[in-house]
């Protein structure tokens, strides 16, 4: 009885599925088009708004941050997340969490299976609408999006990732500390006023939160009742890897599977050394584009090889830390002008703040050397 019933679920929901996600939709093309409106408005009352190395900073994060709460708003709709999400999503995070952790997601669990199509659509309408008022929103706005999204992080976090498995062996390939730990604390970080990042404070906080990041996540691969070292790693991957998706996704990772299955302690060991390697070198070497460089690639290969890219499977809820960790590293880089993000807020207004650069140069005393 119970497979027939998983089985017709997504049919008889389907025509849900498909009106929600035209909603959701048509909605985000009206809030486009308001928020571009909006967005023109300020650029026109304030040209030099972004000249700001600062602000530009702030602008990608309150872009990328808008960005992945969109993707998620979306995940949140596939046709699994209003038959499957409690069984195949929730229930699975109390494996052996602590009684009050398990208790608070047993209450979450609960609440959803009062009416979960009803809920589903509220999350997905929530998570698209901050999304889009982080993107395009005016300040105000943004400023009520950013304590919104700062409150739903955190339940997030604890019901829904259950504190990003640190109490249940989790490790670097499994997003520890939970992406919408990394989105909390991006929020927190915008929420601060912008004397706070242009005095430096905003540098320091981003090189010890990229440090610390890397050192929780050393400490508990390290850990021996994870497992990560007598094979957890390669059965992780592997799983991965049997996730639904395209061949060019899941062949590296069969591949990679393969590898640590032979030694699954000195890649263990291989993952502990580098995590531990780039904790120490953000200290020692915090403005070096080498090492910037190496964390992206270490990043993008772990995001891919152990997170698989965080969406595939059609019960994936957002991209997981790779994406957020990503962000978080361009947006120090550009703030430690190890390198030069591009004008968050499109082609002119990024012309208009070149112009401006040209007319400061052209009027200092270099400008008018014969």
């Amino acid at each position: 009885m119970l497979p027939q019933l998983l089985w017709l679920a997504p049919i008889r929901y389907a025509r849900l599925y498909y009106m929600t996600l035209a909603v959701a939709i048509a909605l985000a093309g009206v809030l486009v088009i308001i928020g571009r409106l909006r967005g023109y408005r300020q650029r026109v009352g304030s040209p030099g708004r972004f000249d700001d190395r600062t602000e530009l900073s702030r602008q990608w994060l309150m872009k990328g941050l808008g960005a992945l709460w969109l993707i998620d708003g979306f995940l949140q709709a596939q046709p699994a997340m209003f038959t499957r999400f409690t069984q195949g999503f929730l229930a699975p995070l109390i494996i052996g969490q602590p009684k009050p952790v398990a208790s608070i997601i047993h209450l979450g669990i609960a609440a959803w299976s009062v009416s979960p199509v009803v809920l589903d659509v509220f999350i997905i309408f929530l998570q698209i609408g901050i999304g889009l008022e982080l993107l395009w929103g005016h300040l105000q706005g943004q400023r009520v999006a950013l304590w919104v999204s700062l409150v739903w992080g955190l339940a997030v976090w604890i019901v829904g990732e259950g504190l990003g498995g640190m109490l249940v062996g989790g490790g670097w390939f499994t997003g520890t500390p939970g992406s919408a730990l990394l989105y909390v604390l991006g929020v927190w970080a915008l929420l601060m006023p912008r004397s706070w990042w242009r005095s430096g404070s905003g540098l320091t906080w981003l090189r010890w939160t990229v440090a610390g990041l890397f050192a929780i996540n050393a400490l508990l691969q390290a850990l021996p009742q994870a497992g990560w070292w007598n094979g957890g790693l390669a059965g992780y991957v592997r799983g991965m890897a049997e996730m639904p998706q395209p061949e060019v996704f899941s062949a590296p990772l069969y591949m990679v599977s393969a590898w640590m299955g032979h030694n699954s302690a000195l890649w263990n060991g291989v993952l502990v050394v580098g995590l531990a390697f780039f904790t120490v070198a953000f200290f020692i070497w915090p403005k070096s584009r080498a090492l910037f460089w190496l964390a992206v690639a270490w990043v993008f290969l772990s995001w891919w090889i152990g997170q698989d890219f965080g969406v595939l499977g059609g019960m994936g809820t957002d991209p997981n830390t790779g994406a957020v960790w990503l962000l978080l590293l361009f947006v120090y880089a550009d703030r430690a002008q190890v390198v030069d993000l591009p004008h968050p807020a499109g082609h002119a207004a990024g012309k208009t703040a070149g112009v401006q650069r040209l007319r400061r140069k052209a009027k200092s005393p270099a400008g008018h050397r014969p």
